[in-house]
Parts: structure tokens; sequence; C-alpha cells
């Protein structure tokens, strides 16, 4: 019986040291946890023969100059297989990688190449890659509809609003496939962290209620509260040793996991959905003296979306049990938040956050 596309990926990796494909071939996922089939080739001409003779839903190349282009024979793969998710895989930064033809497919650099969180990243990378083929036919067809629709204009009105109806339930449709996308990969993320399992929804929650508070403009909330959904996206190529350590960090572990809104910014940059959360995810670890991360910004230089989402973020992580720390009761949450006022957080949102009580929505 021949293997399902959904199933089928193919690896390019000229000298498989880490373990890849068969980490691949180990992961389940889907509702009847099916496995992976993965096919494998070493050289560009072998890989681009499979691409002929079969369907893929993932092509997976690891860059290695000069045994390996990766960035030619992705480029070239998109047109054997032009519906297929393309990963590019890079153990080390390479300067090769800085060219236009490169941000056409994924990329991973660095230490989240290995096979365990490849392996994850390929499982939810397939989810969120039908989920936008999904959303691009049904986008197709809307704009159709509606071209139609134009076309008819002179048409009786009842005709005219029947049609209208239809298009604001296809819209509709299509808005909350986007959603499911995103909250997909909130999901994602709590899943390779069990220890904050409703963060992210929490974290939502609170950063709403003090946008509310604060006037933050209408029309960008939605995209706030992605955001704050997705602020941790990084974390995906964060090692898992270091992520579910049940004590404190060292140096090195720490420095390691600072990279996450680095690596979660990458990700929304790629996604076209995602843009407007980019500078949340890369900016809510920033502090208004100055010292946060990843780029020094302080006071208002930091984006407002941010500072929403660090106060938001901040609060849950004192407000709930982690393997290394108790949780803080509802006053001791408010005397850290009083006691980092215009050093951490934004003073003008903590004093909202004090006086609407907005700590009150998830502690009890």
């Amino acid at each position: 019986m021949n293997t399902p596309v959904s199933q089928r990926v193919l690896l390019i990796d000229p000298d498989d040291d880490k373990g890849l494909a068969p980490a691949l071939v180990d992961s389940q996922w889907g509702s009847r946890r099916q496995s992976l089939l993965v096919d494998t080739a070493r050289v560009a001409p072998e890989a681009l023969r499979k691409l002929g003779e079969q369907q893929y839903a993932a092509v997976i190349a690891v860059h290695r100059l000069p045994d390996l282009d990766a960035v030619d024979l992705l480029t070239r793969a998109g047109e054997a297989a032009p519906d297929a998710l393309r990963l590019l895989l890079c153990r080390n930064p390479d300067a090769s990688l800085d060219r236009p033809e490169a941000e056409a497919f994924f990329r991973i650099v660095g230490a989240a190449v290995d096979g365990r969180n490849l392996a994850s990243f390929v499982s939810e990378g397939l989810k969120l890659h039908r989920l936008a083929r999904e959303q691009k036919e049904l986008l197709k067809k809307v704009s159709s509809e509606y071209d139609r629709l134009r076309k008819r204009e002179k048409l009786l009105d009842t005709v005219v609003r029947e049609r209208s109806k239809e298009l604001e339930t296809a819209y509709l449709k299509l808005k909350a496939a986007n959603r499911q996308a995103l909250l997909g990969l909130a999901e994602a993320i709590e899943a390779k962290d069990p220890y904050t399992k409703g963060h992210c929804g929490r974290v939502a929650a609170y950063a709403m209620a003090l946008a509310r508070e604060c006037r933050y403009p209408e029309g960008e909330l939605e995209a706030l509260e992605f955001a704050a959904f997705l602020h941790d996206i990084g974390k995906i190529g964060v090692r898992d040793a270091v992520l579910l350590k049940p004590g404190p960090l060292d140096e090195e572990e720490w420095k390691h996991m600072k990279i996450h809104p680095e690596v979660g910014f990458e990700i929304a940059s790629k996604i076209d959905m995602l843009k407007p959360t980019m500078a949340a995810i890369r900016n809510h670890h920033e502090r208004w003296d100055g010292k946060g991360y990843p780029d020094g910004l302080a006071a208002e230089e930091i984006p407002l979306s941010a500072r929403v989402v660090c106060l938001a973020d901040a609060f849950d992580a004192m407000a709930t049990d982690r393997p290394y720390k108790r949780a803080l009761t509802l006053e001791e949450c408010h005397g850290q938040l009083s006691m980092n006022r215009g050093v951490q957080f934004d003073p003008d949102l903590v004093d909202l956050f004090l006086e609407r009580r907005i700590g009150e929505l998830f502690m009890y």
C-alpha cells in the first residue's frame, strides 16, 4: 500500500551524523498517531530524482557547503513539489544563506538543529502547512465568487444580498481558520513545556484586559491577542534540557534560553498572518530601564504591544507554580509589580493593572 503524501518526507543530508532521519521516523503525529515515512538522499541529483518519482509533504535539506547548497536545491524542489513544506537546516550560521531566494522557505539555524526539535517542528509545520493550503483555497474561492458578484451588479437587489451573505460567511470561515492555525501554534509551544499549561491563554487574557484599559487602538487588538498567545513561539528552538530543567539555569543555559525572542521573530517574519505580532514577540523581554533583551530598548522605545505582553507574561509567571518556585499570592504579585514600576515595567501600565485589579481575572 502506498503511503499517503501527507505522511511522506524527503530528508537530504550529506552526512547524517545527528540522527535526524531516525528521529523523524520515530515521531508520531495526528489523531491516529501516524508515523512519518522518511526517504533520504545525500546529494542533489539523487534528491531531484526522488522528487520526480514520488510526491512529498515535506522536503528537508541540510545546508553544508561545498557538499550541498540547500538554497539552490530547495529552490529547484519548489518547482518539482510546489505544495511541499520546505525546510533548510544549517548547524552553524552561514553567510551563503543571505540571498533573496532563501526567503521562500523556513530556515532553522544553529542549536535548534537536532532530531527531537526537528521532529516536533516538522509535525507542527505539516499541520500549519495544511491549514495554510486550505485557507489559500478558501481565499481563492472567495475571490472568485466576489469577482462573479461584481459582474452581476445589475441583478435584482435580493440576489445581491444573498450572494453577499455567502461571501460574509466565507470570510468568517477564513478568519476562523487563521485563528485556529495561530492557536494551534500556541498549543505546540505549551506542548514542549508541560509546566506552563494554560500560560499562553492567561497571558492573552491579561494583555487584552490591560490593553482595553490603556485605550489600545481598537483595530490592533486582535493582533495583540495573537501576539500574547504566541509570545513564546521561539521556545520551539530551545533545547529540552534547558527548557524543562527543574531548577535555576546556569550562565550558558540562560544564554541559550535568551535566543527564543529572536527565533520567534524569525518564525513570525516568514508567515504573513503573524507579521503584525513581530514586535511583541521580539521585544517582550525588554525592560523599561533598558537592561532587557534582545535589543536593549528602554522606556517608550519599546513597542506598546511588547510592554503590554511583558507585564502580562511576568504577572502570570509570578502567580503560577513552576518546578523551581511556588506561586506568589495576589498581594505578593502586586508588591513585585510596584517594586519594578519604572524599572522593569512601564509605570503607567503598572498603575492601570493595579487600579483595575486585572490580576484577579484568573488567580481565583
